[in-house]
This record gives C-alpha cells, sequence and structure tokens, in this order.
C-alpha cells in the first residue's frame, strides 16, 4: 500500500471511531496508515520523531481505550458479513503477549507456568467467511494474572466458570449474540480443546448461532439407547463414509473415515454451573486410514451443535473446523509481522490500544494474502494504485523474471510475495503471510525511493580534503 491507499483503508477502519474528538480520529487514520505501510518496523522508525511523539499523545488520551480503537473496526467487520454467502465463521483462541523486557512498564503478569515471563494475555474472536476470508476482529480481550493467584489449579473444580479465565469462552460467545446475531446469517464459533466446557454448550445463545470444539474431556453422556461415556458413543457409532484431503503441509492425500451421533451432555459433577440442561451435541469424529509408515495420523473428535447426521454434513463441520487456524495465523502474524511485543510504552494504559491497532494492521495483512487466492481473478485496481503496480512489476521484470505483468490481485500479490521472499516454484503455491507483510513493507520503500528527488555528486574537492 502507498500513502493513498493505506490512508483509504485506514479511514474506513478508523476514521468514524468515537475518540471524543474528530483530530484524535484523523490521528488514528494516520497511524494505521503509517503502520500497514511498514509492517514490522517501530513506530519510531514509521512515524518519524515528531509522529512518534504525535503517537505517544494520542494513546494516553483517557478516550483512546482497545474498544474505542476498535469500535469502527467492529461496526466495517459486522456490515462486511452482511454481504457474505453462507455461514460465518467466529474462531475464538488465547494467546500471550511477552513485555519481559520492557522492565519499566508496570502491571503485567504471568503468562506461562514458570514466573519469569511477564506480559498480557489476549483472547479475540476473528471472524472470517467459509473460505478462511478474514473479515475483521469482533472482540478483544485483554488482562494481566495476578501474580499472587496464579498457579490455583488444584482449586479450579470449586471455582464458578466466570471467577476464571475459563469465562473467556462464554465471553467470545457473548460477543457475537450482541454483534453479529442480528445478521441475518448463521454463525459457527469455532474454539480448540480449552474450550470444550459444559457451561458453554449450556449457555444461552441465538438460534442462529452454532458452536462448534474439539473434544477434550471424555465426557458422561447419554445417547438416545443408553448412558455410557463420549469416547465409548462415537466408537460404536455409524460410519457415515470416508472421503480424500488434501494436506499441503505434508505435500500428501490422506483418507479420512466419518463417524457421527447425537449425544446430551451430563452436567459434571461438583462443580459451579451455571446451568444443568444437558445440552444436545453431535460427536464426530475424523481418522485418517490406511496412513503411511512413519507419518501420524490425523484424528479429530470434534463436538458441534449442527447437524452432522450423515456423510455431507459431518465432512462440513470437518472443513468448518480447518478455519480455526486463521486465528492461529492471525496471532502470528501479529506477533512475528506486526512486532506487538517491540512496542515500547510508559503504561498498561497506552499500550492496550496500540495492541488493538496492531490487531486490525495484521487482520488486514491476512485479508490481502486470502483475497488473492479467493478474488484472483479481479482487476489488481481494487487494492492497488496505479504506482504500486508499477514498481512492483518493474521490480519482478528486474530481478526474477524476464516477462510479468501485474493484471489480477493474483498477480499483485504474487509480486509483493517475490517482494517479500515468496520463490514462486510449482510446488510453493499462493505466497503466504510472511511473505506478504515483508513484502508490503518492502514495497513501500520501493514507492517511498522513487519519489525522492535525486541527491547532487558530492564535490571531489571536498572528498580530497576529508582524505587529506
Amino acid at each position: 500500500m502507498d500513502g493513498g491507499t493505506a490512508l483509504v483503508w485506514a479511514n474506513g477502519e478508523f476514521g468514524f471511531a468515537n475518540f471524543g474528538d474528530d483530530r484524535r480520529s484523523k490521528r488514528a487514520v494516520r497511524i494505521a496508515a503509517d503502520l500497514i505501510n511498514s509492517v514490522g518496523s517501530s513506530i519510531s522508525t514509521t512515524c518519524g520523531k515528531s509522529g512518534a511523539q504525535a503517537v505517544s499523545r494520542f494513546f494516553s488520551c483517557d478516550s483512546v481505550t482497545e474498544e474505542t480503537t476498535l469500535s469502527c473496526h467492529k461496526m466495517r467487520s459486522i456490515e462486511r458479513c452482511k454481504g457474505v454467502s453462507g455461514r460465518i465463521l467466529a474462531i475464538q483462541d488465547t494467546t500471550s503477549l511477552d513485555f519481559s523486557s520492557h522492565k519499566s512498564l508496570e502491571g503485567l503478569g504471568p503468562t506461562s507456568t514458570g514466573k519469569s515471563a511477564n506480559g498480557i494475555m489476549m483472547h479475540s474472536v476473528l471472524l472470517t467467511d467459509e473460505q478462511k476470508l478474514p473479515l475483521g476482529v469482533l472482540g478483544l480481550r485483554l488482562w494481566c494474572r495476578d501474580i499472587a493467584k496464579h498457579g490455583q489449579k488444584s482449586e479450579r473444580r470449586s471455582r464458578h466458570t466466570m471467577e476464571k479465565e475459563s469465562s473467556k469462552w462464554l465471553w467470545g460467545l457473548n460477543q457475537v449474540n450482541e454483534n453479529v446475531s442480528n445478521v441475518d446469517k448463521e454463525i459457527v464459533v469455532i474454539g480448540d480443546r480449552e474450550s470444550d466446557l459444559y457451561d458453554l454448550f449450556a449457555a444461552d445463545r441465538s438460534e442462529n448461532v452454532h458452536l462448534l470444539v474439539r473434544m477434550c474431556q471424555n465426557r458422561s453422556v447419554e445417547t438416545d439407547a443408553e448412558q455410557t461415556c463420549l469416547l465409548d458413543a462415537i466408537k460404536n457409532a455409524d460410519v457415515r463414509g470416508s472421503y480424500d484431503l488434501r494436506v499441503e503441509s505434508q505435500n500428501r492425500t490422506a483418507r479420512l473415515e466419518v463417524k457421527s451421533c447425537r449425544v446430551w451432555l451430563r452436567p459434571p459433577k461438583g462443580r459451579k454451573l451455571i446451568n444443568c440442561n444437558m445440552p444436545c451435541v453431535w460427536v464426530v469424529e475424523v481418522t485418517e486410514v490406511d496412513c503411511a509408515e512413519g507419518v501420524e495420523p490425523l484424528h479429530w473428535v470434534l463436538l458441534t451443535t449442527l447437524d452432522a447426521g450423515n456423510l455431507e454434513l459431518a465432512r462440513y463441520v470437518a472443513e468448518c473446523y480447518s478455519g480455526r487456524w486463521s486465528i492461529e495465523e492471525f496471532h502470528r502474524t501479529l506477533k512475528s509481522g506486526c512486532q506487538v511485543e517491540r512496542l515500547q510504552f510508559e503504561t498498561l494504559e497506552r499500550l492496550r490500544p496500540a495492541i488493538a491497532m496492531l490487531c486490525v494492521v495484521a487482520q488486514q495483512v491476512m485479508f490481502l494474502t486470502k483475497y488473492a487466492r479467493s478474488h484472483g481473478d479481479e482487476p489488481a485496481s481494487r487494492v492497488s494504485t496505479e504506482e504500486e503496480r508499477d514498481t512492483a512489476e518493474k521490480w519482478v521484470l528486474t530481478f526474477r523474471y524476464a516477462t510479468y505483468s501485474i493484471v489480477t490481485v493474483r498477480d499483485y500479490v504474487r509480486a509483493i510475495g517475490f517482494i517479500g521472499g515468496f520463490h514462486g516454484r510449482k510446488c510453493d503455491g499462493e505466497p503466504g503471510v510472511k511473505s506478504i507483510w515483508q513484502g508490503i513493507r518492502d514495497l513501500n520503500r520501493l514507492v517511498a525511493g522513487r519519489r525522492m528527488k535525486p541527491f547532487a555528486p558530492a564535490h571531489p574537492a571536498s572528498q580530497d580534503a576529508i582524505k587529506g
């Protein structure tokens, strides 16, 4: 993105945020545009000395919080959901942000079982469509653990879910219920093993909101015929069929066998629960068969409120769950690409909204990467300016190929990937997020270089004087 493209994007995501002053909204747009143009660079490098001071003043305002920073982006994300065909995937997950190196920053908490790593815990909800194209960050929850209460694992059974970190999964569901359930679409809330909570399935939710999590606990359940445990129920379930799945990361094709059955979850004993209404869920087991020797077979056991009564429905459930890796990619882009853990602010109050802004930047990098795969034949002008396309094309012609022209979105994104280190071999597929964030940063530098006025050569006499 050059200055014009970046400003248009930033104005759409931050221009109408309620910071209490229109000047602050304009400042937010300028900061976000600079950050997307120089992904991974420090704020002082991105904005310059005077710009860094303006950034510090902006994030020190009481009206600038993670909620207000995300407010405009959140509205735009919900609007994007309305234009999507099919279901919306609301993927939630937790990651830790390590700020141990910032010794002067007070209020941090432990981020692991060891107490040496200090930082902030972050739980986010990422919206995508069924093709895994990011639509936006629906919610962001930041907190610092209390070191005095850290390590209370032995007491977790006696504590209410809302008193534990597990409440974050219910918070994510509530974000969907409050903000997206009125969209005329079905939404699937997806979580990993950690989200396998009885209270999550028993919680109230809108009719168009479904749950999909990976099994962690072998719960006591009831089937149509008996009371048993979850794994025994799926062991005795009918085989719905099988299908082939291409595993790109391992360059192989896996043959998957699918089972499914319907069960009712029994309330766990000795727990403080929100309600005990025995929710009904489908259990889907996906197992790789005829696996080659030395290769670890794929195996998922999923719990969902979606119907999974036949092979087609059960396969759809498994494909939806594969979208969970999008949030892993989002967190990787935020930390490795946007370098969120390198942010340096004096207080947590300033740091938190800066993290929120970088979350929006990270999802936009992901969007550009995925958009080229699902809408690659659209004109490149939809995501770039003529100057950007001309610069990227000239770079590719100079350093990569004798002939290359940028016409479509796919052409442009591949060119960015080449600049960012993508090789483009037949086995490489399309460029990934890493090469895109590196390419965006380097392309912006190339565009800036083209705009610079040529330097006057140094006078020979001055060089001789230096040598003398």
